[in-house]
């Protein structure tokens, strides 16, 4: 997830404390002032860092819910409905997977450089985890984490998807405090398999 955009201050504030609750911001070096984007993130939610992963700490059971339908009509944008519905397909999946606990699925619709960034960064903050799984575990178990989960893959909107060769880019927005907020999440092709993308350092 590359390529965020803020929507302005006042909703960008509630849409960080959201996502990230709910473990779907993506791994950053610092303080961020960007919404989040899926993948969990260290640096949108402090509290989660003082959580310690380890082989003990488990991913919720996942909810018993229907697993996300193919996507076949994507909302509107650049390049083929056939890429486009199955970007799109992967991060509704990769949301709802976070919201039901789901965390095995979610970590293997990341790209590898994703998972390997949160590992990083749990490990620089001085809580080391040993897998994606257990990282995204840890986080979920931090305060108020789980209680925004399941509405926030609910109010999903997809506004655009946009492809370009193995190259694409999801504009999304949830809706937090009557607001919705839209940001952007990338994803890039990997052995034909849509996957998702690191948020950039925003302290570079």
């Amino acid at each position: 997830m590359n390529r965020l955009r803020p929507a302005g201050s006042v909703a960008r504030t509630g849409v960080a404390a959201a996502l990230a609750a709910a473990g779907l911001a993506l791994s950053g070096c610092g303080p961020t002032t960007t919404p989040p984007a899926p993948a969990p993130s260290l640096a949108a939610t402090p509290s989660a860092a003082a959580a310690t992963p380890s082989s003990s700490v488990a991913p919720s059971t996942p909810v018993s819910r229907a697993p996300v339908a193919p996507v076949t009509a994507p909302a509107p944008g650049n390049g083929s409905t056939a890429d486009r519905a199955a970007a799109e397909t992967v991060f509704r999946t990769y949301l709802r997977a976070v919201a039901d606990g789901d965390f095995a699925t979610a970590c293997t619709l990341n790209a590898p450089e994703t998972n390997q960034r949160l590992l990083d960064e749990l490990a620089r903050r001085g809580t080391p985890a040993t897998s994606c799984e257990d990282a995204i575990a840890a986080l979920y178990a931090g305060s108020g984490v789980a209680q925004g989960a399941a509405s926030i893959a609910d109010t999903l909107s997809v506004e655009r998807v946009d492809v370009d060769g193995d190259a694409a880019t999801v504009a999304w927005s949830v809706e937090v405090a009557g607001k919705r907020p839209v940001v952007t999440n990338a994803l890039r092709r990997i052995d034909g398999q849509w996957r998702l993308l690191p948020t950039p350092d925003p302290a570079g």
